[in-house]
């Protein structure tokens, strides 16, 4: 494990698996060419399961690797989750994870970074509300679904929260957008990571009974529950989190990834490749990986070409 340097105060964060390595790549790529990590904002992968080749690539990029430590996750959790899930239920236990850091910074594996403007609207946040975690909504007036579908995502909703809380409340929660724990930013002292931690414990166990297919969402859920509950947020821009599953999203002849769903057109920030299994043909024909994928080598295009298997 290495550690980090007395001057570092901010940790960009990021897990993924051999599995997800490809796309991690294209993640670290982009934060170099904004200038990350330097002395200032390190740069973290916690491994869950990457071989020692994929660790070398990170470390000699100036990534520093950390092993997946379990021990700050309740037992309750970790009986229910797969092996590629912890990159999702480690989440509030980060600042036990990575001591020193005053400010955390998680970005999923699966997205990558036009320009750096995510890491200063994050700082931003952090400075203006001290206590407060910075998200952006999962679902925007970027977003064609939006538009077209405004009864399915509050159906979507309402399965999560009933999973998991009284009548009541999921129906409250559910009238609301979700916001989304694929991009965050909080300060180690803001008690929304004690609060997320509790509420991720509590709401496991009863999502991988009531419904199991929503267990990779767990953590967002309590995420949402917290923010409901506390009102300790403050809104991102979706364009620092633009989930490309929801459309509204094209590359332009020039190169920039823009929104396109409402004029003027804007350049995204984040490109977030959600749903990246089900979709990865969809966003290759589209354009929308780092450099157009450019950077990947033969087997991994080789790789994604592949059909999924059966099941």
């Amino acid at each position: 494990m290495t550690m980090q340097s007395a001057a570092a105060n901010t940790a960009i964060v990021f897990s993924c698996d051999q599995a997800y390595f490809f796309l991690a790549r294209g993640l670290v790529l982009s934060l170099a060419d904004a200038g990350y990590p330097n002395a200032d904002t390190k740069v973290v992968l916690i491994d869950i399961g990457c071989d020692a080749e994929a660790l070398l690539w990170m470390q000699e990029r100036g990534v520093m690797v950390t092993p997946f430590d379990p021990a700050p996750l309740p037992q309750a959790v970790l009986d229910v989750i797969t092996p590629a899930q912890r990159a999702m239920a480690m989440r509030p236990w980060l600042p036990q994870m990575l001591p020193g850091f005053e400010h955390i910074i998680w970005l999923d594996c699966d997205l990558w970074l036009q320009n750096g403007e995510v890491v200063h609207n994050l700082r931003a946040g952090a400075n203006a509300a001290p206590h407060a975690v910075t998200l952006a909504p999962g679902t925007s007036h970027y977003n064609a679904r939006l538009y077209t579908d405004i009864e399915a995502l509050i159906a979507m909703q309402r399965v999560w929260y009933d999973s998991c809380c009284e009548p009541d409340v999921a129906r409250q929660i559910a009238g609301t957008l979700h916001y989304s724990s694929a991009v965050f930013g909080m300060r180690r002292s803001s008690p929304v990571w004690a609060a997320w931690g509790e509420e991720v414990t509590r709401v496991y166990p009863l999502i991988a009974v009531r419904q199991p297919k929503a267990v990779h969402m767990a953590e967002l859920i309590a995420m949402n529950i917290v923010i409901f509950r506390t009102q300790q947020f403050i809104r991102l821009d979706p364009l620092y989190n633009f989930h490309c599953n929801g459309a509204g999203v094209m590359r332009l002849a020039d190169g920039r990834v823009v929104t396109n769903m409402l004029l003027p057109l804007r350049d995204v920030g984040v490109i977030h490749l959600a749903n990246w299994s089900q979709l990865r043909l969809r966003y290759i024909e589209r354009q929308l990986l780092y450099r157009n994928g450019d950077y990947l080598t033969e087997a991994e295009k080789a790789m994604i070409a592949q059909p999924l298997a059966a099941g």
